[in-house]
C-alpha cells in the first residue's frame, strides 16, 4: 500500500460541490471527490480509510472499499 499527495485544485472543489450519494460536510466532500477523481484518472481500485461514519457511507455508496468504520 502507498499514499499519494493530491493537489487541491479548482476541479476537485467543483466536483466536491456536486451532489453526493449521501449528505457530507465540506471537508468530507473534498476527500471523496479527490478519491473519486484519482480513481477515474488512474483506472485503479482505491481503498478509502476513515473513521468518519458519514464519509464511509458515502464512499461505499460511490463504490469504494472502506477501512476503519
Amino acid at each position: 500500500r502507498q499514499a499519494e499527495l493530491v493537489e487541491l485544485t479548482g476541479a476537485v472543489l467543483h466536483r466536491a460541490a456536486q451532489p453526493m450519494a449521501t449528505p457530507l460536510g465540506t471537508l468530507d466532500a473534498i476527500h471523496l471527490a479527490t478519491a473519486d477523481m484519482w480513481r477515474e484518472a488512474r483506472g485503479k481500485e482505491l481503498i478509502l480509510a476513515t473513521h468518519d461514519k458519514a464519509l464511509a457511507l458515502a464512499a461505499r455508496a460511490t463504490g469504494f472499499r472502506v477501512l476503519g468504520v
